[in-house]
């Protein structure tokens, strides 16, 4: 293992050289100049000397020159290798030669080249010293030096034209700026972009490409503050001329061959086309979403509109089979009491008629889900603490969610309240959850989660399903449509909670993305200072029996009207019908004092059932009134208030129960409009 002193005034080169002698087991000593070399020569005597040849101060000839006449002899006979970055190997070989440098190794040469040169050397032995006079080394010094430093200039000079004709040519605006945030070169093209002149951007004058806001951190980029060494900013900045013009800037560092931070470069560019071109893509894309929202929108309204007219009409069809079946079968049933009919035969037919019953039913479930998605299903809004429902209805749920998966509540404290029928909201959840444990035929989880959006609650239902894609995300909520090959009501569990929760006011979304599930959020618009006393539970209606009232029924479907008659007759009631409203008058003119309830139908042509209630109230201020309708539209506003508040409301289809025990309620706690 020899020692090897490395002379070289960047310390980057003086680290390569150490790392590569260090793999050979050589002890390297490091000098950062020619003075420390000769200083460090008399004090470790090294086996061999790689020097560097252009330094400041003592040079690498002048080290050579006066380490040879040094008088210490064993520091004086060390070999010299110059490795140079700067001068060939025939410049230096004069004076090399006269000076005893035992070889010249280009840095551009292989790593090798050096290892080889310094065994050369080490096997060579000390050098036989003979001292040039100084008169010969001067003047071989001064041709060496003098050569080179007009070959540095002559490079130097070619690079500043080819860097002026590259920012005379570019595009961007370029500063070359100091450490003390001074400019001292701007090229033309950033005097075009600010619209200032040169001499204006020189000096702190660059700092107007950029925001006040920005300045600061750019002067604090070139003092080297903090650990960033580039900054990017993009703003828009007011021109002299008032036009406003949007700025690209980016702004490094830069630094010497000691990585000393020396300054930075600035780019600046123009993109004010590139911004208004892109806001007008964004404009149109939003117009197109827009756009998309709105057919989509008007497509959901004219499915609400088909769905929910078909439903009123097969509302009062199904009214009219379900009421005739139900009289069919009680005089089926007095036949067979009273022996006009073979009990065997009653049975049979009873039999038969209860599987009319049993389709009517589910007719009947099929109904309440189309108006529910029209948003013209009759409900009952009030205040609804969501958590508390959630908590409430977590069995069903989880029930719905299906064997092998599980239901998680992740529900935000201190919720407020919306406002919403609770046993429609139940519903929509009761179809999210089980549309979302479908989705998971092995098992999962399904998150119900709670939140408070800009004055909004947010319920979401996720789950880990296998996601749709997004032809099938965008007919989910279409009416009949489904991917499931089942059968029954298929196809309506989403339109029907899409409905539900549009008639409270909200809105329901899907995002989904294959393999990654599915969330449904609904949000209903929060009732403000929510607090209200907690209502008292409510009182099981009261049972009345009939007293031979007379009551006056209205319905244009005369189907519908005379079931109607029939079962309120059955029940001890005098009934009398019209068929409109103008003929209910009539016949409430000249029946006076003797009808003590109006039971009429809504939505009729002409005068509807509640002007109708209204010109009767007036002219009975006791009369009671029941509402009978299938059609929310008619009795409630688009947030779901009661058009009607206090009243008595019957929806449709209604079994003879139903019926019955309304209008006796109604009549015992007297109702009014």
């Amino acid at each position: 293992m020899a020692t090897v002193m490395v002379v070289d005034d960047v310390a980057a080169n003086r680290e390569i050289v150490r790392m590569l002698l260090g793999f050979r087991g050589h002890e390297v000593i490091e000098a950062h100049d020619g003075a420390d070399a000769l200083r460090l020569a008399h004090t470790h005597h090294p086996d061999v000397v790689v020097s560097d040849v252009l330094m400041p101060g003592i040079d690498g000839l002048e080290l050579v020159h006066r380490l040879r006449a040094d008088p210490d002899r064993e520091a004086a006979q060390a070999p010299v290798i110059f490795y140079t970055a700067n001068y060939l190997e025939p410049e230096t070989r004069p004076i090399a030669e006269a000076c005893g440098v035992s070889q010249v190794v280009l840095r551009s040469q292989d790593p090798d080249a050096l290892l080889d040169a310094i065994d050369t050397a080490l096997a060579s032995g000390p050098i036989d010293v003979g001292i040039t006079p100084d008169d010969d080394f001067a003047q071989a010094h001064l041709h060496a030096v003098n050569a080179k430093l007009i070959e540095k200039v002559r490079a130097l000079h070619d690079t500043e034209r080819r860097f002026e004709a590259m920012a005379v040519a570019s595009p961007v605006g370029i500063g070359i700026i100091d450490r003390h945030g001074v400019a001292d070169y701007v090229n033309e093209r950033l005097a075009e972009i600010t619209r200032l002149p040169m001499d204006q951007l020189v000096g702190h004058g660059w700092l107007a490409c950029l925001e006040r806001s920005a300045q600061e951190p750019a002067l604090a980029l070139l003092h080297g503050a903090g650990d960033d060494t580039e900054l990017r900013f993009t703003h828009r900045v007011t021109r002299s001329d008032g036009s406003v013009r949007s700025l690209r800037v980016h702004l490094r560092q830069t630094h010497d061959e000691d990585d000393g931070l020396t300054g930075g470069v600035l780019m600046v560019d123009d993109v004010t086309d590139v911004t208004l071109a892109e806001e007008r893509l964004r404009e149109e894309t939003e117009l197109r979403q827009d756009e998309a929202r709105r057919s989509d929108a008007e497509r959901m309204d004219s499915l609400r509109r088909m769905a929910g007219g078909t439903a009123h009409d097969f509302n009062n069809i199904l009214g009219a089979i379900l009421g005739y079946t139900n009289l069919a079968m009680e005089s089926i049933t007095d036949g067979r009491d009273d022996g006009t009919i073979p009990a065997e035969v009653a049975e049979a037919l009873l039999g038969d008629l209860a599987q009319v019953i049993k389709g009517g039913q589910r007719a009947q479930t099929l109904t309440q889900q189309l108006l529910a998605f029209g948003r013209r299903e009759v409900n009952q809004p009030a205040e609804v603490d969501m958590n508390a429902l959630l908590r409430d209805c977590a069995g069903s749920l989880a029930s719905a969610v299906g064997r092998g998966s599980e239901l998680v509540l992740d529900l935000a404290p201190g919720l407020p309240k919306v406002k919403a029928d609770p046993s429609q909201l139940a519903r929509a959840l009761h179809n999210l959850v089980r549309n979302s444990g479908e989705a998971m035929p092995e098992g999962g989880t399904v998150t119900i989660r709670t939140s408070v959006e800009d004055g909004r609650v947010v319920v979401g239902v996720h789950d880990v399903g296998a996601g749709m894609p997004q032809d099938v995300l965008d007919r989910a909520f279409d009416p009949f449509f489904s991917t499931k090959s089942t059968t029954g009501t298929v196809g309506l569990g989403l339109s029907t909670a899409h409905g539900i929760v549009s008639q409270a006011g909200g809105q329901l979304t899907l995002t989904s993305r294959e393999g990654q599930g599915t969330t449904a959020n609904f949000t209903l618009p929060a009732i403000a200072d929510s607090a209200p006393p907690a209502p008292a539970p409510p009182k099981a209606p009261e049972r009345h029996s009939a007293g031979g009232e007379t009551l006056l029924l209205v319905d244009d479907e005369e189907a519908v009207l005379q079931v109607t008659a029939r079962i309120l007759s059955g029940a001890g009631y005098r009934v009398l019908t019209a068929p409109d409203a103008a003929e209910a008058l009539r016949l409430l003119e000249r029946h006076g004092g003797e009808v003590a309830a109006l039971v009429t139908d809504v939505v009729m042509p002409g005068m509807d059932g509640r002007q109708l209630a209204r010109i009767a109230s007036g002219r009975r201020p006791d009369l009671c009134v029941v509402f009978v309708s299938g059609f929310a539209e008619s009795l409630f506003d688009e947030h779901g208030n009661n058009l009607e508040p206090g009243s008595t409301i019957l929806a449709k289809p209604f079994d003879r129960d139903r019926l019955v025990d309304t209008v006796r309620t109604a009549l015992g706690t007297g109702q009014r409009v």
